[in-house]
């Protein structure tokens, strides 16, 4: 940016639209890679960086005083980033403990369906590679996303992005049912 950021919060402050549409054009893809750091989705990255903008706009007059305004964009970034991984952290224990709960379950004898467990198993095929080992190691084999991380010397983050991932590609495939079969296999 070709100007003083001091100059720019002023200008944010009195709600100058030029000058917000210039930081916002210099800094999205920016700030879009940093979240997308933490987070590894581009999605989920650019949905946080396009919050902060809203919220930099929207509290603009009231915005507190910063030495420097890259920096503060910055850590807007990192600390939406990071309560989003929390909040995903929490989602996954949660699936986690769902998944265990059916399992462990007092589920009366289910008689399995030979020819659909054949089916989740096609489809647990079919999926990417990457997402394929984790899903197995994770739902087929029991172990926890920390342990498989570690085995494949990943990030537990990557591990939940590739779970969601495989969720999502065999629900698409098969429809919610498959979980009742992946908690007795």
């Amino acid at each position: 940016m070709g100007f003083d950021m001091e100059n720019v919060l002023q200008a944010i402050r009195r709600r100058e639209q030029g000058v917000f549409k210039q930081l916002f054009e210099s800094y999205f893809k920016k700030m879009t890679l940093f979240a997308e750091y933490f987070l590894l989705d581009r999605g989920e990255a650019e949905d946080i960086v396009q919050e902060v903008f809203i919220d930099l706009w929207n509290n603009a007059p009231t915005l507190p005083e910063v030495s420097n305004l890259k920096s503060y964009l910055f850590t807007q970034v990192r600390n939406r980033s990071l309560n989003r991984l929390k909040h995903l952290h929490v989602e996954d224990n949660y699936k986690q403990w769902l998944l265990e709960a059916q399992a462990y379950a007092e589920i009366p004898e289910v008689e399995i369906d030979q020819d659909m467990l054949k089916k989740v198993y096609d489809v647990i095929e079919e999926l990417p590679d990457q997402s394929k080992i984790i899903f197995k190691r994770c739902v087929l084999d029991g172990k926890k996303y920390k342990e498989v991380a570690e085995e494949m010397n990943i990030s537990v983050n990557t591990v939940n992005t590739q779970m969601s991932r495989a969720y999502k590609f065999i629900r698409s495939r098969l429809g919610a049912s498959f979980l009742i079969l992946l908690s007795v296999i």
